[in-house]
C-alpha cells in the first residue's frame, strides 16, 4: 500500500536526513491519548482524531512519497520511494517534539522510513495529474489524489495501486530509469529541487509513543459523547486482527485500506474500504460507520452511491471479478438492515454485489466487542 505525505521545502530537509514522515495540525496538543478522561475541544479532537485515522491505516513494509507543496518558484512534485519499517507513534507536539524548531511545525504522528528506490528529481503535479498525454480513459487519471488536492485537507493521503504505478512510471521518465544509490543519508537541495545523498546518516532519537485509541475511544462511549471519529480510527487500526479480520477479510491475502475516502468532488466519502485479491478475485469492503441508528438511506442512497463510483473508477482497474460486501458497522440495533440487497443497474459483468452485512459493536465491561447480528447467521 502506498501513502502520500505533503511537505513544504523547509521540512522535506529533515524527513530525508532524519527518515521520517509525519502529519499533524499546527500547535495542537494530544492530551486524550496519554490521558483518556481529559477534558478536550471536540471540534480539534474530532479533526486530529481524523489524522489518528490517516496514519493508523499504515503498515510496516508499506510505501511511501511525499508531495513537495508549491511555491511561487515551483510547482508541486512528488518524489519517491521509501518503505515504512516501523509502526505509527506518537510524539507529543509540545516543546520536546523532535526537530520541532527546526522544521518550524510540530507533527505530531509519525511512521519511521528508510529508502526504497529514491529518484533524484521529482514528477510535477502538471505531468501526474493534469496531462492527459498517457491517458486512455478517465479511470486512469489518479483520482485519489485529484480530490486531495481539490479539497486540501488531508496531509497524508493513501493512493490506489494503479495510480502508485503511474506515479513511478513518472519517476522512472524524468529521471532517465536512474535511482540514487543510497549508502549513507539523503537529504533535499531547494536550490535544484533534488534529492542528493550525503555521508552523513542521522538516527532518529525522538520519542516513539504507542497510539492508542481504544481508551479514549471507551471514554466517550461511556460518557454519551460523539465518538464516531475515534471507532474509524480504532477499527482502520485493528482491521487486520481478531475478531475484526475473521469477520471482514480473507485469510492471507494482502490488504490495501483506505479511510475516508473520496468517491466524488462533494462531500460523499466511503468511511472505510478495504481491497484484497487473489489470482481470480478482488475482494472489496464498502464499509459505513453509524453509531446510532442505521436507516434505510444507507441502503437506498448511501451504499449505491459508493458502489457504483467503485464499480466505474476502481472496477475499471482490474481484469478479474470484482465481489463487492456493503458492510454496516452500527451500535444501536433498532435500525437492522442486515441482509437487505443493493441492486444497481450497469454494473461491469465482472462485478457483484453481495447482501449487506451488518456488524454489531458494544463495549462491555471496557471491552470492545464486534459481532455479525444474528440476522446475518
Amino acid at each position: 500500500m502506498v501513502h502520500v505525505f505533503i511537505v513544504n521545502e523547509k521540512t522535506f530537509k529533515y524527513h530525508l536526513e532524519h527518515m521520517f514522515a509525519g502529519t499533524g495540525a499546527a500547535d495542537k496538543l494530544s492530551p486524550f491519548l496519554q490521558n483518556a478522561t481529559v477534558a478536550f475541544n471536540a471540534n480539534t479532537e474530532r479533526n486530529l482524531m481524523g489524522m489518528i485515522a490517516d496514519i493508523s491505516r499504515i503498515r510496516i513494509g508499506d510505501k511511501i512519497v511525499f508531495y513537495l507543496q508549491a511555491t511561487r518558484k515551483y510547482e508541486g512534485q512528488f518524489f519517491g520511494t521509501f518503505k515504512v519499517i516501523e509502526n505509527p507513534f506518537w510524539d507529543e507536539n509540545d516543546n520536546m517534539n523532535y526537530l520541532k524548531n527546526n522544521m518550524g511545525k510540530g507533527l505530531s504522528y509519525r511512521v519511521k522510513i528508510e529508502p526504497d528506490v529514491v529518484y533524484q528529481k521529482g514528477v510535477t503535479e502538471h505531468q501526474l495529474l493534469d496531462s492527459l498525454d498517457d491517458i486512455d480513459k478517465v479511470s486512469d487519471m489518479c483520482w485519489s489524489l485529484i480530490y486531495r488536492k481539490l479539497k486540501g485537507n488531508r496531509g497524508c493521503t493513501m493512493i490506489t495501486d494503479k495510480e502508485y504505478s503511474r506515479l513511478l512510471s513518472k519517476l522512472r521518465q524524468v529521471n532517465n530509469n536512474q535511482s540514487l544509490n543510497v549508502t549513507r543519508g539523503l537529504t533535499f537541495n531547494s536550490t535544484n529541487q533534488l534529492i542528493e545523498t550525503t555521508q552523513n546518516k542521522n538516527q532518529y532519537i525522538g520519542r516513539i509513543n504507542k497510539i492508542n485509541i481504544k481508551d479514549r475511544l471507551i471514554y466517550k462511549f461511556n460518557s454519551n459523547k460523539a465518538f464516531e471519529t475515534h471507532l474509524q480510527a480504532y477499527i482502520v487500526q485493528s482491521i487486520d486482527k481478531n475478531p475484526l479480520k475473521d469477520l471482514l477479510l480473507r485469510e492471507n491475502l494482502p490488504t490495501w485500506i483506505g479511510n475516508e475516502v473520496s468517491c466524488g468532488v462533494g462531500m460523499q466519502r466511503i468511511d472505510i474500504l478495504t481491497l484484497q485479491e487473489d489470482k481470480n478475485i478482488v475482494y472489496a469492503n464498502i464499509i459505513e460507520l453509524k453509531c446510532g441508528e442505521a436507516y434505510d438511506d444507507i441502503v437506498n442512497k448511501q451504499l449505491p452511491w459508493y458502489i457504483k463510483w467503485f464499480n466505474y473508477y476502481i472496477g475499471d482497474t482490474y481484469n478479474k471479478n470484482i465481489i463487492i460486501q456493503p458492510v454496516v458497522l452500527t451500535y444501536e440495533t433498532d435500525g437492522v438492515i442486515a441482509n437487505q440487497t443493493i441492486n444497481i443497474n450497469q454494473l461491469r459483468k465482472n462485478v457483484s454485489v453481495l447482501p449487506v452485512k451488518n456488524i454489531f459493536f458494544a463495549i462491555q465491561n471496557n471491552t470492545i466487542i464486534f459481532r455479525l447480528l444474528e440476522e446475518n447467521n
